[in-house]
């Protein structure tokens, strides 16, 4: 699947539209011939047009094959390879993305569940030669700006800003000529992409044209015809030639045997692996590790095991700038981060020699997909009864009767069903309606590191990233279930409470709340006359935002729970998702009799403002304002500390018709 496209790409457009946009560099970089870029890291979100030759293009484990035009996007700290084929004009502009902080809680919680800006992904352009002329007039507007930041001579502060307001406005045009590209031709891998993918997943193993066939659906011979096409050789030669360029690294840069080297790349004969690594290289693995370890100990690359790697010591960083050393400070310097990753790799060498790369007698290693379960990296204690439950990435063990949860998502569900995470975050934490329910709850914000001191047994998230979801699986069990999986509140609490193993509090809970919240309805209904209808909105910034049934901000309160009807007049779409902007000249035409508003200005201040002033619910006082951080949250715990206010507020408002 290509990344990016588990958000809607509906909804990555409306946070283009809501971020502070700051462009970082623009860069134009020549590659020659046979040249390579080994693993660059980038140090920030970045569009790179490749343009006038072929070239693999890696991005961390996917592939992509340009010929004369391709346009990728890359986040922020993946790893790039571009092996060229032939001379290459690459186009980089590198920015960045910030939500402000008065944005809607639902952009941040976008931006953390699947940040668009942090995926990768490309397309082959239909119109290249458009957007040719857009960077090339961009880097030269970008070269003036620098000569002027080094002038010294003269007063260049205005026209230094100006240039770069430009500079913004330009990149903010191509943005909207990439994503509608992409909206309009989307890049399926082709089939040679998939082979070479699959090769990069599967090398370990036993690869055979028939496997390909079988993988793919074709016959070996179309597979093996294409793939030569494109690539100059055939599928199995491509196999040998990755295999050599990895065994290659590991001799250079750990201190692992010839046999551990030689299983970890998919040769557990290793006289076979002599042979082969004589044949492509002229030399045997020993002669070759005293000639180049020295070199490679020096080498202040990373390593990645999912990258394509490059003929030893052809490796080099894209850029040598600011920007470069950016990333440094962000994350640590190149060499702390190869400790890391070497450190990471002999572990696996030793796992790999061990389990002699999955090889059975037959010599056929069990390839990635059939251990790709969250659950292949956090096995539980052998005493620990497990279950599986079915999450939105499909079905996952877990503990049948979880001791230590942690709740990066669904904290107030989870206090709900009497069950007491050991960590949160503080976004969720925050929440005025769990007040003094928190003890022995661990803020661990984003930290794995933190999360692991932890022991927790099972993690729920609502994350729908397969890679993010990954992560938290080497730690413990993890349950991802974006927002808006439930269409009612007790549909939720059901589902945890069975993964809790807390059904009967669950059930509880559930009669309490429906008794409850059935004389609050029968009220509430009693006093609306036919036809009146309640709107729930928030404003900000200038902005309006209509919320439906699945949101917070009431509208979970008002149309699931109480039964109140929306205008007409609004469409239906709007309604069927969690929040929906909309102009402020439909704001007379969308707004009930009655108003639920979200916002930080007071009715004195609503009445005075020439639009909302206007409104009859604000003329007359029949609206219920209240801040985001009350407005919100949507939990059964949240919802029980918001429900008797609304409705209270509804039946009063109601009697001074």
């Amino acid at each position: 699947m290509l990344h990016g496209f588990i958000m809607n790409i509906g909804e990555q457009i409306q946070l283009w539209n809501q971020v502070v946009i700051r462009v970082l560099d623009v860069r134009i970089k020549r590659i020659g011939r046979g040249d390579v870029i080994y693993d660059y890291v980038t140090p920030a979100s970045m569009f790179m047009f490749v343009a006038n030759g072929h070239a693999e293009l890696w991005v961390n484990d996917e592939v992509w094959l340009s010929e004369r035009f391709h346009l990728l996007h890359i986040g922020k700290g993946q790893r790039l390879t571009v092996q060229a084929t032939d001379f290459l004009d690459l186009y980089m502009i590198l920015y960045n993305a910030s939500l402000p902080a008065s944005a809607l809680r639902e952009f941040h919680m976008m931006m953390q569940t699947d940040n668009p800006f942090m995926k990768s992904w490309a397309v082959s352009p239909s119109e290249p030669l458009f957007m040719l002329e857009m960077l090339e007039s961009m880097f030269a507007d970008w070269q003036q700006i620098n000569n002027n930041q080094v002038d010294k001579e003269y007063n260049l502060k205005n026209d230094h800003e100006l240039m770069r307001l430009k500079a913004k406005g330009d990149f903010i045009r191509f943005v909207h000529a990439a994503l509608q590209e992409r909206m309009e031709h989307v890049h399926a891998p082709s089939l040679t992409e998939q082979v070479v993918r699959y090769i990069a997943k599967n090398y370990c193993g036993m690869i055979s044209m028939e496997q390909l066939a079988q993988q793919m659906n074709y016959t070996p011979q179309y597979i093996s015809r294409k793939f030569k096409e494109q690539m100059g050789c055939s599928p199995l030669d491509y196999t040998i030639r990755l295999r050599i360029d990895l065994a290659r690294r590991l001799l250079c840069d750990t201190e692992a045997t010839l046999q551990e080297v030689a299983a970890y790349v998919g040769y557990p004969d290793t006289i076979y692996f002599n042979r082969m690594f004589k044949k492509q290289t002229g030399i045997t693995p020993g002669e070759y590790r005293k000639q180049y370890q020295d070199i490679g100990s020096k080498d202040a690359m990373n390593w990645t095991k999912s990258s394509i790697v490059t003929p030893h010591p052809a490796m080099y960083h894209l850029i040598d700038s600011d920007i470069h050393y950016q990333l440094m400070l962000d994350g640590g310097n190149d060499m702390a981060i190869r400790k890391k990753n070497l450190l990471a790799m002999a572990l696996l060498c030793l796992t790999m020699v061990t389990s002699g790369c999955g090889t059975s007698s037959e010599g056929v290693i069990e390839n990635s997909d059939s251990t790709k379960s969250n659950q292949s990296k956090s096995e539980a204690p052998a005493n620990i009864q497990m279950r599986t439950m079915t999450t939105a990435l499909g079905d996952v063990k877990v503990p049948a009767q979880p001791q230590r949860v942690a709740a990066p998502a669904y904290l107030g569900t989870v206090l709900a069903l009497d069950v007491q995470p050991v960590a949160s975050v503080s976004f969720l934490m925050d929440s005025p309606y769990i007040e003094g329910m928190l003890d022995g709850v661990t803020d661990v914000g984003d930290s794995l590191e933190a999360l692991t001191q932890l022991k927790p047994d099972l993690i729920i998230t609502q994350l729908n990233q397969e890679e993010a979801v990954e992560k938290y699986s080497m730690i413990a069990p993890t349950v991802a279930m974006p927002y808006n999986s439930f269409e009612t509140i007790q549909e939720e609490i059901r589902y945890f409470g069975d993964l809790l193993d807390k059904k009967d509090v669950a059930e509880k809970w559930i009669t309490n709340f429906e008794s409850h919240t059935k004389k609050l309805r029968d009220d509430v209904q009693a006093v609306l006359n036919e036809g009146e209808t309640v709107s729930v909105m928030q404003e900000y910034d200038g902005k309006v935002f209509l919320f439906g049934p699945k949101s917070g901000r009431g509208g979970r309160i008002m149309y699931e729970i109480l039964g109140a009807t929306p205008p007409s007049t609004v469409p239906e779409h709007m309604l069927a998702e969690s929040f929906y902007e909309f102009s402020l000249e439909m704001l007379p035409e969308y707004t009930g009799d009655y108003l639920v508003l979200t916002t930080k200005s007071t009715l004195e201040e609503l009445q005075a403002d020439p639009i909302w002033g206007n409104l009859p619910a604000i003329r007359d006082g029949k609206v219920y304002l209240w801040n985001e951080s009350q407005s919100w949250f949507r939990d059964p715990i949240a919802v029980e500390g918001q429900i008797d206010n609304l409705a209270k507020w509804i039946i009063e408002a109601a009697k001074t018709k």
